[in-house]
């Protein structure tokens, strides 16, 4: 893959995991948040920290991105996409169940952090193969 194409890919993956946390935060959770204020910062200093954010889903696209960029150079197809979403998707879920662990979240935040994570991992991973799609199949366990 050549430097351009993995730039490409980098930024489809960055726009994806912005677009899907901003629904995912700032849409379908923003009420399940509002429950529970007291554990989250303010707005105001919400924004003043939105650089984190942002500095976070770069490190989270760059590292699935040179992830998938490896995985295409043998040949991965789509199902090797979503299999590598949901073993993200599991990956990242380790933090949150950790998280969940040592912080009194809401009712139902872990379950709904978990499918969410999962389901946007996949979908990424999507974005990445269409972006590159390799010219193989996934290969199987025995490397065929």
């Amino acid at each position: 893959m050549n430097p351009k194409r993995i730039l490409l890919a980098l930024v489809a993956a960055f726009i994806a995991i912005s677009a899907t946390d901003y629904l995912i935060h700032g849409v379908w959770l923003q009420s399940t948040y509002a429950e529970s204020a007291t554990l989250w910062r303010t707005p105001k200093d919400m924004e003043a920290h939105l650089s984190g954010i942002f500095i976070g889903q770069f490190l989270v696209a760059l590292a699935f991105t040179m992830i998938w960029v490896r995985i295409a150079l043998g040949g991965a197809g789509i199902q090797c996409a979503i299999a590598l979403g949901v073993f993200m998707g599991l990956f990242y879920s380790g933090g949150t169940v950790i998280q969940h662990s040592v912080q009194p979240l809401p009712a139902g935040l872990l379950a709904k952090w978990i499918t969410s994570g999962i389901l946007q991992s996949v979908l990424v991973a999507i974005v990445l193969f269409l972006v590159n799609k390799p010219a193989k199949g996934c290969p199987d366990i025995r490397g065929k």
